[in-house]
């Protein structure tokens, strides 16, 4: 599997890269974004039957979200 198509590294460049160096958003907005993603990672585990450190991007796409 390639490593760039890992969720986890892109998890992490979000929340430490984006959030905070290039958005420079609030402390409580970046937990809110971080405790978003430990909810939505076990739920998409689940749907897609891997480890959460096996979930690569292609496991997060249209066919797991629920829209209303």
């Amino acid at each position: 599997m390639n490593k760039s198509a890992m969720l986890g590294p892109w998890v992490r460049r979000f929340l430490i890269e984006h959030l905070v160096a290039e958005r420079n958003l609030a402390i409580n907005t970046q937990k809110s974004y971080r405790d978003m993603l430990i909810l939505l990672l076990p739920y998409l585990a689940s749907k897609v039957d891997k480890r959460i450190d096996r979930l690569t991007v292609d496991d997060l796409s249209r066919k797991w979200c629920v829209c209303f």
